[in-house]
């Protein structure tokens, strides 16, 4: 089994550092509150939270958490269980936004205007959650057997804005790199029919089927390149922590299917919903490997093709 003595290297309580060093902010603080809010897309729920998550002191709660679950239970079962906590609570405000309150007002921000959530799936929907979200149980084992020799990963200590901002950019582009090359070898016809076609059952998607997936595809695209940069980066628990909760919304986002104004700069979550659209584009999240690897051709044709219109639009309301 995994061994407890993760518990001995944390200091007495009086060892425990002082409030205010951890509470200090500095120019990494606003750095950091910029990866998470850019890694969650920036909604008036999730700044909010980024701003409370960097700027507000965790140290008691931190340690009030690694109390009480010693040694190797608070990365086994807290982070696990606050992944899925915020998985739902997005989840279900974006299928209420889609399914049950559904204002004109938000319509004009829908991507694919025509399409909503079928609600005769959910139960489908809901037993497929149910045994991936068990799954992220099982890999929290492995990941926490993997970083058991690390003397940061559990302990009262802090870890300062600078660490965290570093390898939570450390983890972003790990997840690129494996998520882009995991999730197009999905697409190989060997594989996709077997596994990743059931996630494309839904070709318009909404953020609680964001692990609507086949359990293989769970582990090898979504769980490996979510947890893949920790590991080599020998990262303190915390830091762990606010990748895992912003990494949930941020993939949430990426299948809400609208595009809200306040995120007029990014191509998400337009990107990712258009490969559910089309299925053989796309396979990245930040497009870097799909423009080095030219998979994002329709992608750039739908774009061009969109400024054609609005081109054409803006000429004959001016005439």
């Amino acid at each position: 089994g995994l061994p407890a003595c993760a518990a001995e290297r944390r200091p007495p309580p009086g060892g425990a550092p002082s409030a205010a060093a951890a509470a200090m902010v500095d120019p990494w603080s606003f750095a950091l509150f910029a990866v998470y809010a850019v890694a969650a897309g920036p909604s008036p729920l999730a700044l909010p939270f980024a701003a409370w998550f960097v700027f507000a002191d965790h140290t008691a709660t931190w340690k009030a958490i690694l109390d009480s679950l010693p040694g190797v239970w608070a990365p086994i079962i807290f982070v696990p269980t606050l992944a899925i906590a915020v998985y739902w609570i997005n989840g279900l405000i974006l299928l209420t936004i889609d399914v049950f309150w559904r204002p004109e007002i938000l319509m004009q921000y829908k991507i694919q205007k025509d399409q909503r959530f079928d609600m005769s799936k959910i139960g489908k929907v809901l037993r497929v959650l149910f045994v991936n979200q068990l799954c992220i149980y099982i890999f929290a084992v492995f990941v926490t057997w993997l970083m058991i020799n690390n003397p940061d990963f559990i302990t009262y200590k802090m870890p300062s804005h600078k660490e965290m901002t570093l390898h939570t950019i450390g983890y972003v582009l790990v997840d690129e790199v494996l998520f882009y090359y995991g999730h197009r070898a999905m697409h190989h016809k060997s594989v996709y029919k077997h596994c990743h076609k059931m996630h494309h059952e839904f070709t318009s998607p909404v953020g609680l089927v964001a692990i609507y997936c086949h359990p293989f595809e769970m582990f090898a695209s979504n769980l490996i390149p979510l947890f893949g940069g920790c590991v080599p980066l020998r990262s303190n628990g915390f830091t762990i922590v606010g990748w895992v909760i912003f990494g949930v919304l941020g993939t949430q986002t990426h299948h809400c299917g609208y595009h809200w104004p306040w995120m007029f700069y990014d191509h998400q979550p337009s990107f990712h919903d258009f490969h559910h659209q089309k299925f053989t584009c796309n396979y990245g999240n930040i497009t870097w490997l799909d423009k080095l690897h030219g998979t994002d051709g329709p992608w750039q044709e739908h774009l061009a093709a969109e400024a054609k219109a609005r081109a054409a639009a803006k000429s004959a309301k001016a005439d």
